[in-house]
Order: C-alpha cells, then sequence, then structure tokens
C-alpha cells in the first residue's frame, strides 16, 4: 500500500471521528486558523488503460486523493496553502501506477478599500495520462510557478488589475519541452451594470525552451475583449474573445496570428436543476517532437438536476479538436485528433461534508494518423469527504 493511500485512510477515519464537532463548528480550527482536511477515494474500471486503438487492455484502478487546506484570516487579509497527493494504483498492469503531489501557498493583502496585493507559488508532480497524451506515452512532469497580483478600484465602476506569474516546466522523458515561461497580463474593468462588467485584456508570454537543440522560443501577445457577470444568483459568467499572434525567434519557423477566445457560464433553471458550459480556443506549446505548437478548440458541458432530496443525476459532455502545427515526416498531411465524450453520473449527498458517487464515461479519439485513434470506457465509484 502506497503512503498516499495510507494517509487517504487515516484522513478518512480522522475526518469520521471528527464530524460530529466539525458539524457543529463548521470547520475544524487551530487558534484562527481554519483546517479544512478532505479526502476521496474511487475505484474505476477501464477497458483500454493504454488508449490504443487495437489490443485494448482492461484493469481496475485505485485512485486516492488525500489533501488538506489551511485557511489564517488575519484583519482584512488571508494566508492560504493547500496540498494534496493523487495516487493511482491498478490491479494488474502496475507499471502503470502514478503519485502526484500538488502544492500551494498564497497571501492576500487588502490594503484599504481600493488597493490589494496577492502573491502565491506552487509546486506539482504531475503527469499527462496516455489518453491526453500526444505521444500515447505517460508524460512525468514537474512544474515550479510564482505569480503576483495587484489590483486598484479607479472609480465606483472602474478597476485595473496587473498579473505577472513565472512558471518553469521540467519533463522527465520528453526534454525538448522543457521551457520556462514568463507571463504578465493587464486587465481594465468597466462595470456599467450593477453586476456587469466589460474588460479589456491584454497579455504577453515569453517562452525560452531550455533544451539546447530546441529552436522554439517565442513570444505570444494576446488582446481580448469580454464580458463578466453575475447577474442574479442564478447567473453568471465570463465571455471574451481576440486575438493571438506568435512570433518565434528562429526565423525558419513562421509566425503567426490567430482568433482566440473562452466562455465559463453556469446558470440555474430552478433550484433542482442547473447548467454549466466551459470552453476555449488557445494556443498551446509543442507536446510532440518536431512540432512548433498546437491550437485546442473545445468545450465541456454538464447538466445536473437533482431529486430525492439528496440526490443528483448528472449529464455530461464534451468535444474537442487539436490541430498541429505541420507535419512530421514521413507524414504529409498536418495531423488532427477529435476527442468526443458523453457520460452521466449518480451523486448521493448522505451529508453536508460526504457524497458518494457512480460515474459511466465513454471517450474517443479520432485522428488522421489512424495510430492515434482510441475508445475507451469507464466505470467509476466514489466517496468523497470535505471540511
Amino acid at each position: 500500500m502506497s503512503i498516499a493511500h495510507r494517509l487517504a485512510i487515516v484522513l478518512l477515519l480522522a475526518v469520521c471521528f471528527l464530524s460530529e464537532r466539525a458539524e457543529a463548528e463548521g470547520n475544524m480550527r487551530l487558534g484562527k486558523m481554519e483546517i479544512h482536511p478532505f479526502v476521496s477515494l474511487k475505484e474505476v474500471f477501464s477497458d483500454n488503460i493504454y488508449s490504443t486503438p487495437a489490443d485494448l487492455k482492461r484493469d481496475s484502478i485505485t485512485v486516492a486523493t488525500p489533501g488538506v487546506k489551511l485557511q489564517w484570516p488575519f484583519g482584512m487579509h488571508r494566508l492560504e496553502a493547500e496540498y494534496y497527493a493523487v495516487d493511482s494504483r491498478y490491479g494488474t498492469y502496475k507499471g502503470e501506477n502514478t503519485t502526484d503531489h500538488h502544492a500551494k501557498g498564497l497571501l492576500g493583502l487588502k490594503l484599504g478599500s481600493l488597493f490589494s496585493l496577492s502573491a502565491g507559488g506552487a509546486f506539482d508532480k504531475g503527469h499527462e495520462p496516455r489518453s491526453s497524451s500526444a505521444t500515447g506515452f505517460i508524460e512525468v512532469f514537474r512544474t515550479n510557478t510564482g505569480s503576483a497580483s495587484a489590483a486598484y478600484q479607479l472609480t465606483g465602476k472602474s478597476k485595473i488589475q496587473l498579473d505577472y506569474s513565472r512558471y518553469a516546466w521540467n519533463f522527465m522523458t520528453s526534454n525538448f519541452r522543457d521551457r520556462d515561461e514568463a507571463i504578465m497580463a493587464g486587465y481594465l474593468y468597466y462595470r456599467f451594470l450593477p453586476k456587469t462588467s466589460a474588460f479589456i485584456e491584454y497579455e504577453r508570454k515569453a517562452v525560452d525552451f531550455t533544451e539546447a537543440t530546441t529552436t522554439l522560443d517565442n513570444a505570444m501577445d494576446s488582446l481580448l475583449l469580454g464580458l463578466t457577470w453575475e447577474m442574479t444568483g442564478r447567473s453568471k459568467g465570463t465571455i471574451k474573445g481576440g486575438r493571438t499572434s506568435k512570433d518565434f525567434k528562429d526565423p525558419a519557423i513562421k509566425d503567426f496570428s490567430v482568433w482566440t477566445w473562452s466562455v465559463d457560464l453556469s446558470h440555474k433553471f430552478s433550484e433542482l436543476t442547473s447548467l454549466s458550459l466551459v470552453g476555449s480556443r488557445q494556443v498551446n506549446e509543442t507536446n510532440w517532437y518536431g512540432t512548433a505548437y498546437f491550437i485546442t478548440t473545445g468545450a465541456y458541458g454538464e447538466l445536473k438536476h437533482a431529486f430525492m432530496s439528496k440526490m443528483s443525476l448528472l449529464l455530461r459532455g464534451s468535444y474537442g479538436t487539436d490541430r498541429f502545427s505541420n507535419a512530421v515526416p514521413p507524414e504529409t498531411e498536418v495531423r488532427e485528433d477529435k476527442t468526443r465524450m458523453l457520460g452521466a453520473g449518480l451523486r448521493y449527498t448522505m451529508k453536508d461534508w460526504l457524497e458518494f458517487g457512480a460515474d459511466y464515461n465513454k471517450r474517443n479519439r479520432d485522428s488522421n494518423r489512424n495510430t492515434n485513434d482510441y475508445h475507451e470506457t469507464q466505470y467509476i465509484l466514489s466517496a468523497n469527504m470535505a471540511f
């Protein structure tokens, strides 16, 4: 049994032991610090764990996700920290076992009624699963992130925000993807209705690949217009769109410009039925050797309906395309993958802090390179606890 699985069991027992006290107080505390432990246990059955077009292999996967979130408010400020692990153990094909670790911290300062500052950092030891990896193999990576943000309320209706973040990516096998990214972004908001604002967003990303043989260093500029709203308790969302250009330092690689957009909407039709929708078109750094970048366009939607007081039915679906920048010899056609997913689930909320679930997902990828096709069916049982 892995360390993460042992930790999940310990958290599970601790949460159950402290449940009456936690329910009475709303959370666990150490002085002014709020402690929010959480744990998720899943049993997944997949009929195609290698995401291959033929010779499908079946297996069951036990996934444990233990974690804890700390919140420490002091005055008008706040300090937050979070850690969780995702440990996946396969019943038969144990070479597929993975353990991811995620940690982050945030300091938020409110300097008067008009000015706010925040700074944070994060570390991720994660992986791209075979189903979303361009190579068809598990891609293990490490990421270090530092970020800072400042916001100033210009008037009662206008706000300006400046963000800066820096990422360091390190891939264990695909070293050509190792890179540093520095992102600067500015936003100008104007509120023209009580709960609706228009905004302009400008972002510049400088990408420096650290592998000596990689010549993909570039700068990417985006200028977007958008709307954000929370008109009622039932409807809120953000939509934005504009132009993104990518300029490579190597003159042998062609620069380009493309329309990009994103949408994040949620709407309650009634107290029992709600819909959420997220989607985007974005330019990504290369994840397949021999290409310079790829463009992802897609959307995910989920419909939730509650019944029998504690039961909920979920219907979900997604569609996306990945189009790569250029053909990789000996191919003469640019690779394009189309991925679809349909699924359904049931949720039973026994307590505010305890939920059980059962899910069914069917996913397939159609590519103009037949070796990248796959289809997969998953059945999932889960238990989630969070305070």
